[in-house]
């Protein structure tokens, strides 16, 4: 059995169950069953997708215990980011409970914990689990499919204005809110997929965007249909969103993706988003003008004016524990809806979490722009770059709505933050076994001199 390699204890190496299906059906819960679905003594956070994740934990738990099997090697910052993130929340529990808090805070805290190590979970276990480029491609391909069927939902949403997943029923499964799929915005309906929101549901696309472009120009063996319709369905399902964080999440993929595609690649690109916008203009009269006005007439839009209203009452919380918060989960939403995750992480986990979680970020995203250049392949280096643009249209994300409140959005997130560890672990452990190093644990040990030698024999 191979030293690295993170299976089931009773699962041998090459056998059909690993890490890797645990991860797929992960996608598929998250995104095909819609998110108001949840267990319901869990509240908001109990989506199946939650249960999955800590599965996810308790099977890389389990693993590392396992000496023949465990994996914590090579160094990993991802890994290393994480856990600092999950340690600073657990932090933040603890402050929370040693204060007055009311019960429903208490309840909410208590959820929030469940959350952090859902999402532990996956990034871990796609951290260590995933130990082969296959593994690593096969959930995204399938997160990139699903990307596709969710976005064809969202345009059939928006011409018939029937919300289509109202009739999923899922036994065990209750809806902790009406399910809405359909808004309206400027007299256009707003699709929602199987997201909470039109603004989860355009981040969710905007994310899986970067994917769906790699996929696309890599997987050349498949068929135009099946690489490209994905792409299509993701690119005119997010104007028909109307939402800023899903247009800024697009620009932020697109600005990491195209300076390193060749120089024809990005003329075809520009040629193609005229295209789309005319498309728009034409099919949709009117769509275009309010598109533009999300940005141009942003001083006059109440959703934004409720952001900046937020920030006097935000700080009066923030002060009251600014190094360590409240609690996750603690600033519920009846105090006030901030629609900025970080603003809200401020106040709930304090300068220590948010400053946390900003590093996860931008470990994870500096991490796949080192894995791009670490390899010569340029399917490897695609996909590196893909997962960078994907964590950092996420992390954008969080300043424009409360992103732990929406399930998919912020688990999607995490979910790109285990593969550019997977993607930096398994070009690590190649770069190592070329050099004839079988064990990368005894590598990175310091080596003993002499002297210490004869030392430790006495």
């Amino acid at each position: 059995m191979s030293r690295v390699a993170l299976t089931s204890p009773t699962v041998q190496e090459g056998s059909r169950l690993d890490a890797s299906w645990l991860l797929t059906g992960y996608v598929l819960v998250l995104l095909l069953i819609p998110a108001n679905l949840t267990i319901s003594a869990l509240g908001a956070v109990g989506t199946p997708a939650l249960l999955v994740g800590l599965a996810a934990l308790i099977w890389w738990v389990g693993a590392q215990m396992n000496r023949s099997i465990a994996s914590l090697s090579p160094p990993q910052s991802v890994r290393r980011a994480m856990l600092g993130f999950t340690l600073a929340v657990l932090i933040s529990y603890v402050v929370a409970t040693m204060r007055p808090i009311d019960g429903l805070e208490l309840n909410s805290a208590d959820r929030g914990l469940l959350l952090i190590a859902s999402w532990l979970g996956i990034v871990l276990l796609a951290s260590d689990g995933l130990t082969t480029t296959a593994r690593i491609e096969r959930p995204l391909r399938v997160l990139v499919i699903v990307g596709g069927i969710i976005a064809t939902i969202g345009i059939l949403q928006f011409f018939t204005g029937k919300a289509i997943v109202d009739v999923i029923q899922i036994p065990g499964l209750t809806p902790n809110t009406s399910l809405t799929s359909i808004y309206g915005r400027n007299g256009f309906n707003r699709a929602a997929g199987t997201s909470t929101h039109p603004i989860e549901f355009g981040v969710v696309l905007s994310m899986i965007l970067p994917l769906a472009l790699h996929f696309a120009f890599a997987d050349t063996h498949r068929s135009k249909f099946v690489r490209w319709f994905p792409v299509a369905a993701i690119a005119f399902a997010v104007p028909i969103t109307i939402s800023r964080s899903a247009l800024v999440g697009v620009v932020v993929a697109l600005a990491i993706l195209m300076p390193i595609w060749p120089k024809r690649r990005r003329r075809m690109s520009y040629a193609v988003i005229a295209a789309i916008i005319v498309a728009v203009y034409v099919t949709i009269p009117g769509m275009l003008g309010t598109l533009t006005r999300l940005f141009t007439g942003i001083s006059e839009d109440g959703s934004a004016a409720s952001r900046t209203d937020s920030y006097a009452l935000a700080w009066e919380f923030i002060k009251r524990s600014p190094v360590f918060g409240r609690g996750l989960g603690t600033f519920l939403p009846q105090y006030r809806i901030l629609d900025n995750q970080y603003l809200g992480l401020l106040i709930e986990v304090g300068i220590l979490g948010t400053a946390a979680i900003l590093t996860l970020f931008i470990v994870a995203i500096l991490t796949g722009f080192a894995t791009r250049k670490m390899s010569s392949d340029p399917v490897i280096r695609s996909l590196a770059q893909a997962l960078a643009a994907m964590v950092a249209a996420g992390a954008c994300s969080f300043a424009t709505f409360d992103a732990f409140g929406f399930p998919q959005a912020s688990s999607l997130v995490f979910f790109g933050v285990g593969f550019i560890g997977a993607l930096s672990n398994v070009l690590k452990r190649q770069t190592l076994a070329a050099a004839g190093i079988t064990n990368p644990a005894l590598s990175a040990r310091p080596k003993r001199s002499k002297r210490s030698k004869r030392r430790s024999a006495r």
